[in-house]
């Protein structure tokens, strides 16, 4: 037989456990956490299960003042009050009683400090974890809800995170995913591609959500574009892939957009099952349509009726062989220029030749002051028989043959400039330019020739548009018997030729008031009841008074 063993009483500093009344014990007056926060959650949480963690308190002025647990005090205090408390169990939350540190104000202080600042919340993986638990012992997802104090709504979507696989519950942990977004994921649950690219690289939930509305779209359109397919392939519709560039550059045409050899448009209901022909799928956002296309619309025979980039094989080889063309026509275009630059300093070059083209030159810098602009410096040297700066100091004879060198210089590089196919707003002068310099003398080239021939050609087209455009305005205006050509259909009246005399011709002559004064006097005198009366006449003397 043993001997009794001897209890020690508790010194009065010793801490110990008690179960205290919440609403009975005070708010320490420096606690650290100054906002409790929401405390809906933890007051069903304590209605549910108690609290299970102690709070630590400290004896003062015969009350107890709480160190750690304001927060579930403050819980356990609103469940007893609005009468949420479980029945039949005392309304006491357990106590950690800490008389040690009565008094001691630093000391309350670093037991504020070490409760609140090394405490780590459980991450969502972790939570979930403990969810999955309590189904293993039979519990439902109400049941947690009501003994956790969460949603059920929370609990569902923490279960789920369970099953999404560990790139979706490392998200989570690392606050880049919510329990709110993990419903959103559910749906790809049997796409870990998809997943994948969800969570890969984002910072936030809604990035996320940016990424779930993205594979949502997605995902609509694969499986309208599978309908879509099962319904072509039994209409007999051959279902292709789209080309790259697909529709501006590519061999494949839609039917729409194709005629055939005489300009009329194709029949899409007939041709959609005829070999060479099918349907491509196309569209967004679930919206998906059959575009029915020809495979090679050139070897059908068809035309294109609306704008492409594409070239078939026959079209790329012409396209090149122009290209070469133009590359050696250029070149043959140089080299007659070279010669042809020869032939202007051999004619214009002395200041005698010079001379003939005098008149020409004025006019030119007269009209049209920005032409001389295209000139080559070193043909207008040649042309003028030394430096073309020295004309601030020469005197008139080499100032007009600087002028004329100029002058047949900005000709050669405006024609120089057609011929190797630069945009010029002078073109229309090198035709004229050429057929003079073959009246001096000039021979032209076979590259020449015809080009030539094609400058005549294109002025023709110039003067036959413009003709048919006077013609159309012509015929827009009202003919009238008596006044001509009135008012056209807008109200404009067309502007007529105003023939003056060749001759300065004086102005009317203005009517001569004196020359009036006579005719007014008659008429005057006609009605003047005393015409002979002077009334401008002195009195008369009274001795010569009759």
């Amino acid at each position: 037989m043993t001997a009794p063993t001897k209890t020690r009483r508790a010194k009065k500093t010793a801490p110990y456990l008690a179960q205290l009344d919440p609403r009975e014990l005070v708010a320490h007056p420096t606690n650290l956490r100054t906002q409790l926060g929401d405390l809906t959650e933890l007051r069903a949480s304590i209605a549910a299960s108690g609290v299970l963690q102690a709070l630590t308190v400290v004896p003062e002025d015969g009350g107890m003042r709480i160190v750690a647990g304001h927060r579930r005090a403050a819980a356990a205090a609103e469940a007893i009050e609005a009468g949420e408390w479980p029945d039949g169990t005392p309304t006491t939350v357990p106590c950690l009683v800490r008389p040690d540190m009565e008094g001691l104000a630093p000391a309350q202080v670093v037991a504020m400090l070490i409760e609140n600042d090394q405490r780590a919340d459980l991450t969502e993986s972790e939570r979930a974890n403990g969810y999955a638990q309590l189904e293993l012992f039979g519990l439902d997802v109400a049941e947690i809800a009501r003994r956790t104090g969460r949603s059920q709504k929370h609990v569902k979507s923490a279960l789920k995170l369970k099953t999404l696989g560990d790139v979706a519950a490392e998200a989570a942990d690392s606050g880049k995913l919510t329990l709110e977004d993990v419903a959103a994921l559910e749906e790809f649950e049997d796409d870990p591609k998809a997943m994948e690219r969800i969570l890969k690289g984002v910072e936030s939930g809604w990035g996320v959500r940016h990424r779930v509305q993205e594979e949502k779209r997605k995902r609509d359109d694969k499986s309208a574009t599978e309908t879509l397919t099962e319904e072509l392939t039994a209409a007999g519709v051959r279902v292709l892939k789209k080309p790259k560039d697909w529709p501006w550059n590519c061999q494949m045409a839609k039917v729409e957009d194709l005629a055939d050899a005489d300009d009329q448009p194709l029949d899409v209901e007939a041709l959609k099952t005829v070999e060479g022909f099918g349907a491509i799928i196309e569209g967004s956002c679930g919206n998906m349509r059959a575009v029915i296309v020809c495979e090679d619309p050139e070897a059908h025979g068809y035309k294109r009726t609306k704008w492409t980039q594409y070239k078939s094989p026959a079209q790329k080889v012409a396209e090149e062989l122009k290209k070469r063309e133009a590359e050696e026509r250029r070149q043959k275009l140089l080299d007659a220029g070279e010669v042809r630059r020869r032939f202007l300093v051999e004619k214009w070059g002395s200041a005698k030749a010079a001379k003939t083209l005098l008149v020409d030159a004025i006019r030119a810098a007269v009209v049209m002051p920005g032409f001389f602009d295209r000139c080559e410096e070193e043909l207008v040297a040649a042309l003028a028989g030394g430096d073309p700066r020295d004309g601030a100091t020469a005197g008139i004879d080499r100032l007009n043959r600087l002028l004329v060198a100029r002058f047949v210089a900005a000709h050669e590089g405006n024609t120089a400039t057609v011929a190797a196919g630069r945009y010029s707003n002078r073109e229309h002068l090198v035709l004229p330019w050429l057929d003079r310099l073959v009246a001096e003398g000039y021979e032209l080239s076979e590259a020449e020739k015809t080009w030539r021939a094609e400058l005549v050609e294109e002025e023709d087209e110039r003067q036959r548009a413009l003709e048919q455009e006077e013609a159309e305005a012509a015929a827009e205006l009202e003919y009238d018997d008596a006044e001509g050509y009135v008012e056209d259909a807008e109200g404009v009246r067309p502007i007529e030729d105003v023939h003056l005399p060749e001759g300065d011709v004086e102005p009317a002559a203005e009517p001569d008031a004196e020359a009036e004064e006579p005719e007014a006097a008659e008429a005057d005198a006609e009605t003047d009841p005393c015409p002979e009366a002077d009334l401008d006449a002195a009195e008369p003397d009274a001795k010569d008074s009759e």
